[in-house]
């Protein structure tokens, strides 16, 4: 199916545009996804200007540059597992060497990627000391993609084990520091990411998302992410955790840098038949025409119960900015929590037990030297390689398809996510975005004691979106205690576009604190 033609002019019905669009969000060079030039940042977060004016250091110079400052930054967060210094380099000359007409609309940004998204020739390790020694022998689709269109491959960055946690501090390197604060913990489990790209060390970066893995630690850190529809993007190359659930998203702190390159990744692929071949919008063009919805769908104060109360006081604030622009508020009870967490759990650990199955000592990983039978070798190969949530992932998931709890417990569980999926999409009425917390309290301290499943419940509201496969977009709104806020909005199936200008357009209201700080204080001219 073909993607929407062009809005006429004048304002459609259903939609309200935001009158006041800000300077910096103005698209000179709107259009089609390929026509917008990007080279490596000039600045720690700002868009790229390309390389090759009269004057300017060479694209590789600049590379050499992001490299060193990536390095820096990483003594501090350690966003990085692999910093690949020479392969960038050498992308860095041979873009140099390229007439301007041939360069891509990625030519020279800076890109991170998520050590389980495979970067041909690096380690690829998951998080996983099963997979220490592991390099990858060809590039994921993405990362070619992204390659195709200039880009340029500044490391892989770390993430929970195989993907399982809401910290970034299960991997086999050690946790990522929050940049905000580095005593914290980011979020997870693309926290390397998120980290990466928050504390200016690449403009953008790759992850994925099970149930809130690029949403969550890009609220945490204070940035934009956005996790597509389910099919949007190929998975062809992406070590699997859940498969129906798995998608990769993009984070960036400039909402037309994060649209410009999941147009570039975006489209079908013969080698993921989950894929979806469907004309991709351009991202970056709707980020640049903030039009707010005529309708927000959110939650009313039982389910917001669970949240501290600064995140309370936050979320009502941006609740607020939608209402006081103009958009009607509608109050809607979510599904179950407890059983929207179990159902996810119960689905997506017996995923994983399937799909880590193949990392037994034999074919893939770390293989315990010394054992004389095959089961042993597999059992102990498995056991040191593992860390303590993935066996313990892998265990429940054994267990939910195991003989006797199969139709009992699995069935129930998919059952529970056709009905969940069902009250998503019965939200988006008339053209309404719902619009949720994304985290429950701020990032909690490195040294803060969690029991063992803590996390889970923590994704109440993410996992909305991977159980029915809608498009959720993470966006910076305000503060509490200190730290960052963020707010995700959600959409129907295959209206990212709708995402990102509804964000653009909540970015541009003033909050309630920066209309104070704007207001005159008493005694100030013009005050009688």
């Amino acid at each position: 199916m073909s993607a929407p033609s062009r809005r006429p002019k004048g304002r459609p019905p259903g939609r309200r545009r935001l009158r006041n669009r800000p300077r910096n969000r103005r698209a000179s060079d709107s259009g089609s996804p390929g026509t917008l030039r990007i080279g490596v940042a000039t600045s720690d977060n700002g868009p790229p200007a390309a390389s090759g004016a009269r004057g300017e250091p060479s694209l590789a110079a600049r590379t050499e540059d992001a490299l060193e400052r990536a390095a820096a930054i990483n003594r501090r967060v350690q966003a990085f597992l692999h910093l690949d210094r020479e392969g960038a380099l050498a992308t860095a000359r041979a873009l140099d060497r390229q007439s301007p007409d041939c360069r891509g609309p990625l030519f020279g940004l800076p890109v991170a990627v998520k050590d389980n998204i495979a970067v041909r020739g690096l380690p690829s390790t998951s998080g996983s000391a099963l997979l220490r020694d592991y390099r990858a022998p060809y590039d994921a689709t993405v990362v070619t993609r992204l390659r195709q269109a200039g880009a340029i491959i500044l490391g892989t960055a770390n993430l929970d084990e195989f993907g399982m946690g809401s910290s970034t501090t299960r991997g086999f390197r050690g946790p990522t520091r929050n940049p905000v604060d580095p005593t914290r913990i980011t979020g997870g489990s693309s926290g390397g990411p998120a980290a990466a790209v928050a504390a200016g060390a690449v403009p953008a970066a790759l992850g994925t998302d099970t149930g809130g893995s690029v949403r969550q630690p890009a609220a945490h850190c204070g940035i934009f992410a956005i996790r597509p529809t389910y099919g949007r993007v190929s998975r062809y190359g992406i070590t699997a955790y859940a498969s129906s659930f798995d998608q990769v998203g993009c984070l960036a702190t400039d909402l037309r840098v994060l649209g410009h390159v999941l147009s570039q990744i975006a489209g079908g692929d013969p080698r993921d038949a989950t894929s979806v071949s469907r004309k991709v919008p351009d991202f970056a063009a709707a980020a640049a025409r903030p039009e707010l919805p005529r309708r927000i769908v959110t939650v009313g104060d039982a389910d917001l119960e669970v949240l501290d109360a600064p995140s309370q006081r936050a979320f009502h604030a941006a609740v607020g900015r939608f209402e006081e622009a103009g958009c009607e508020i509608r109050r809607i009870g979510l599904p179950n929590p407890e059983s929207s967490v179990a159902a996810y759990y119960l689905l997506a650990c017996a995923e994983a037990s399937s799909n880590l199955s193949r990392f037994d000592g034999i074919r893939y990983g770390h293989r315990r030297a010394g054992q004389e039978s095959l089961p042993t070798t597999f059992r102990e190969s498995r056991t040191q390689g593992f860390g303590t949530e993935v066996r313990r992932r892998i265990l429940l998931g054994t267990t939910v398809l195991s003989r006797g709890y199969r139709d009992a417990i699995y069935g129930a569980a998919t059952e529970a996510r056709r009905q969940i999926t069902a009250r998503v999409l019965s939200a988006f009425d008339h053209g309404a975005l719902l619009l949720l917390p994304i985290t429950k309290v701020p990032p909690r301290h490195l040294a803060d004691p969690v029991p063992a499943t803590a996390d889970y419940d923590g994704d109440r509201f993410t996992i909305l979106a991977a159980l029915a496969g809608v498009p959720a977009i993470a966006v910076p709104a305000g503060e509490r205690s200190g730290l960052p806020f963020g707010v995700e909005l959600m959409a129907p199936p295959w209206n990212e576009a709708a995402l990102f200008s509804a964000a653009a357009a909540f970015s541009a209201i003033p909050s309630a604190a920066a209309r104070r700080s704007r207001s005159p204080s008493p005694g100030a001219a013009g005050v009688r």
